[in-house]
């Protein structure tokens, strides 16, 4: 994984990612976060936190060439 058109903000680390969507294991995994971490996702415009389920599937930003990333939620350890 990292060479894809996405970008997945985790505890302000900007990462690659190839797919439009990404499941709580895979933002673990991503961002090194132990096994069975708890996933926290931040809405950067009102900085509120929303302890995600283990089911949880977010939809990521397209990275476009040129222009800067947007960050509106970004992921962190809870």
């Amino acid at each position: 994984m990292g060479s894809g058109d996405y970008d997945v903000n985790i505890e302000g680390t900007i990462h690659s990612w190839d797919k439009a969507t990404i499941s709580v294991p895979e933002i673990r995994e991503l961002g090194g976060f132990p096994a069975g971490n708890p996933v926290v996702a931040i809405n950067l415009a009102d900085k509120s936190e929303t302890p995600l389920p283990e089911d949880a599937v977010h939809e990521v930003l397209k990275h476009d060439d040129g222009r800067p990333l947007v960050k509106k939620m970004c992921f962190k350890r809870g």
